[in-house]
């Protein structure tokens, strides 16, 4: 899933307005990160090939297809290569590396991304970031410690969910809309910017969507 197909300039400037809008009414910090996979699953081309050639082999032995003993390991070989070829599609792979392990790579990226993007820098801690990975059709919202004090993790989920939707229906960058509008509401509730709160820190991240090729 290429990043192009989904952020052209229009999709990018809608996700760093809603960035602006959301951090209007609030001392947070929002960064949005998506990157086109979180981890490499290199043993799924291995499992797919594995699969594909044992399928085949089982497939030439019951229904008796003629091939002979010299000829069945080149079927085989064959059945290999198409199958790794095959898990290299996204619903394939997501099938084969399966929800856990999905989970837990897009878990760890998420995290190193916040990492990467100083949102534990901000001022006030109040750094939050907001990341899809679209290969696995996951997402994460991560808040600073002065947020995450206040508010743990379930305050999230509904953004979260936006933008899995997004992502599901194809327009991750409404998705993205969607979920930093949650986010920019929930900031509003908890760390408001007004006169009775103080100005609160500047712009202290940037606004604009950041993009990480596979």
């Amino acid at each position: 899933m290429k990043l192009e197909r989904f952020f052209g300039p229009e999709a990018q400037a809608r996700v760093a307005q809603a960035v602006r809008q959301a951090e209007a009414s609030s001392t947070g910090q929002i960064v949005p990160v998506v990157v086109e996979r979180s981890a490499r699953y290199l043993e799924v081309r291995w499992l797919g090939a594995v699969l594909l050639a044992a399928l085949v082999t089982a497939l030439a032995e019951t229904l008796r297809l003629g091939v002979t003993v010299r000829e069945l390991p080149f079927l085989q070989l064959a059945a290999g290569i198409a199958g790794a070829l095959l898990a290299r599609l996204p619903p394939v792979e997501r099938l084969l590396a399966g929800k856990r392990e999905m989970e837990q790579a897009t878990r760890a990226r998420a995290l190193r991304a916040f990492q990467e993007r100083d949102l534990h820098h901000t001022e006030k801690g109040t750094g939050v970031l907001v990341f899809a990975s679209l290969l696995e059709h996951r997402a994460w919202v991560v808040g600073d410690h002065g947020i995450h004090s206040k508010m743990g993790e379930g305050e999230w989920e509904r953004a979260v969910q936006a933008l899995i939707g997004g992502i599901q229906r194809g327009d991750p960058a409404s998705g993205f809309c969607d979920a930093i509008a949650i986010v920019g509401a929930r900031l509003a509730e908890h760390f408001p910017r007004g006169p009775a709160q103080g100005a609160g820190p500047g712009n202290e991240l940037p606004d604009r969507l950041v993009q990480e090729k596979d």
